[in-house]
């Protein structure tokens, strides 16, 4: 159905690959040219997201997911040592992890794997005295590699301390595009990504549905409006940015270059008498058929009436 509303379509063909240098695949300014995105004091913006490609290549352990710490207590429960660890980047398997892991914090412990639970379980190897009493694990960002919730301390026994979550070495599951800048959302948008519901200025979630090296892709192929948003702009747009995050909108720093393919649409408003219009013809439309339905029942009952 063609929506009379629509009066032009700008489409916009981005590549990430064609940013400024200061620029990076996870930020960066999309720069309109004078005049080309504008409207009338009777118009307004939509826009739509069209298509969306780039392959996964992006490290699963990175700065937002690989550090933890090792942290020994007194034995009157002070603190006697925290240091700090981080485990490699790139995108390990689960047998990868576990000997970083363990090569890491040999000194004080160790962890063994069971692939039929997909549990990690750690063990403490140095000597208890009294400010080496007790040993616990924290992840502060690596809950999905090493099976704890993030920044809980866990008690790390001898005989053995198996983690409490599952292991998933897939920390990145969703792509969140964002578009910030000259642009004024209508209040039609909300997210809780942060914790907390909040207006959102994301356009395009995408789940990473692909293995590694595979190519990432949405289609928007029957026109739909899934991804379609109504826009407070009044007057022109100038520029926008775009942001990639991943599920926690934490920023992918190693990002791949993607492609983008995004629809401005300039519409005219529907104004209160034009709506009081359209409502008064659909209101005439439904009295006819009604008076057509009466009419046809009158006649049914005056024949079988006639016939009995």
């Amino acid at each position: 159905m063609v929506d009379s509303s629509i009066v032009s379509k700008v489409n916009i063909y981005i590549s990430s690959k064609y940013r400024k240098d200061d620029e990076t695949t996870s930020n960066f300014n999309v720069i309109i040219p004078d005049g080309m995105l504008k409207c009338t004091k009777d118009q307004y913006f939509s826009l739509n997201v069209n298509c969306f490609y780039c392959y996964n290549t992006f490290f699963n352990s990175n700065i937002n997911s690989n550090k933890f710490q090792i942290i020994f207590k007194r034995s009157d429960d002070s603190y006697y040592m925290i240091g700090n660890y981080y485990l490699n980047l790139g995108n390990p398997n689960i047998y990868d992890l576990l000997n970083d892991f363990n090569s890491k914090t040999s000194v004080y412990c160790n962890a063994t794997y069971d692939k039929v639970t997909n549990y990690f379980t750690f063990f403490r190897t140095y000597a208890q005295d009294t400010n080496y009493y007790n040993m616990y694990i924290k992840p502060i960002n690596s809950s999905s590699f090493l099976g704890f919730k993030n920044n809980t301390e866990n008690l790390i026994s001898f005989v053995g301390t198996p983690s409490l979550l599952s292991i998933n070495v897939n920390t990145i599951t969703a792509l969140n595009l964002s578009i910030d800048g000259d642009i004024s959302f209508e209040n039609n948008n909300i997210d809780n990504c942060y914790g907390v519901w909040q207006n959102s200025d994301i356009i395009l979630q995408k789940g990473v549905d692909v293995p590694k090296n595979g190519l990432i892709k949405y289609e928007n192929i029957d026109g739909g409006d899934s991804f379609q948003y109504y826009l407070c702009n009044t007057d022109r747009i100038k520029y926008f940015s775009l942001s990639v995050f991943d599920q926690d909108m934490n920023k992918i720093v190693d990002m791949p270059d993607y492609l983008l393919h995004i629809q401005f649409n300039i519409r005219n408003k529907q104004h209160t008498n034009d709506l009081l219009k359209i409502n008064n013809d659909y209101t005439k439309e439904i009295y006819l058929i009604m008076g057509h339905i009466f009419e046809i029942l009158i006649k049914v009952f005056n024949y079988v009436f006639k016939n009995n």
